[in-house]
């Protein structure tokens, strides 16, 4: 049974809190995989070499966000572990870039040339719309680290439905099965396995087939009934002879 199933089943407001969480984990990834599309997009219309860095920048957020995304649907937590090291990646990244822009001011010389026009377009309707752009830059911001702390507390939950399904799962088989088996040992095994140990004893020790020596009734039982002596076996047949 799958644990999702186990959860929703035995335990409803942990089931809610672990859907929920889903939910909001697929919206901030469908949030970060347009924005990589957009990117993209905006990269394949400019189609330069400066532009490569954006497209690169688009690819790796939709990579992040497609990680996300199978994750939360194959509920596995190896994905989840790997879409947050790529959201830590991007943000450490996003915070050396703003650290650079905001520390070198001459960063416009390491710039390719601008043979679009597309950059100065960029500069102007960021210088034009300040505000906005500040607010879409925080959102951006804000979605990233929603979505990393999603993970991160669905990941949690889910090994802790694993311990607590795992515990479950001893609980029942400890009352199913007991302990100690409640079928005795016969004292023919016993005496088997101590007959056995002495044998393996005397071999090592002296070098003594046990074996030969060793006390069968059912042996002797046949050999008294087969073997007699001259005289008892002449005396029965006297004895025959005479009720004859």
């Amino acid at each position: 049974m799958r644990t999702s199933e186990v959860l929703e089943r035995d335990r409803p407001s942990h089931g809610a809190y672990v859907s929920t969480l889903r939910v909001l984990l697929r919206l901030t990834n469908a949030l970060l995989a347009l924005l990589g599309l957009a990117m993209l997009g905006y990269a394949v219309y400019m189609f330069l070499k400066f532009i490569f860095a954006f497209g690169g920048v688009g690819l790796f957020t939709c990579i992040t966000a497609a990680s996300g995304l199978a994750g939360v649907t194959w509920n596995s937590r190896a994905l989840l572990g790997m879409y947050s090291v790529l959201l830590v990646v991007m943000l450490l990244a996003q915070a050396v870039v703003a650290a650079a822009l905001f520390t070198d001011k001459s960063w416009r010389r390491y710039l390719p040339p601008d043979e679009t026009g597309e950059v100065k377009k960029i500069e102007r309707f960021v210088k034009s719309k300040l505000d906005v752009c500040r607010w879409v830059g925080l959102a951006v911001l804000v979605v990233q680290l929603l979505s990393l702390a999603l993970a991160y507390a669905l990941s949690t939950a889910q090994q802790r439905l694993l311990e607590v399904s795992d515990d479950d799962e001893d609980e029942v088989w400890g009352r199913r099965r007991p302990l100690l088996s409640s079928e005795p040992e016969s004292p023919m095994e016993r005496g088997d396995a101590r007959t056995d140990a002495w044998s393996a004893r005397m071999r090592d020790k002296y070098g003594l087939d046990t074996s030969r020596y060793t006390y069968n009734p059912d042996d002797r039982r046949a050999s008294s009934g087969s073997e007699l002596p001259a005289g008892a076996e002449t005396a029965a047949t006297s004895r025959r002879c005479a009720v004859m």
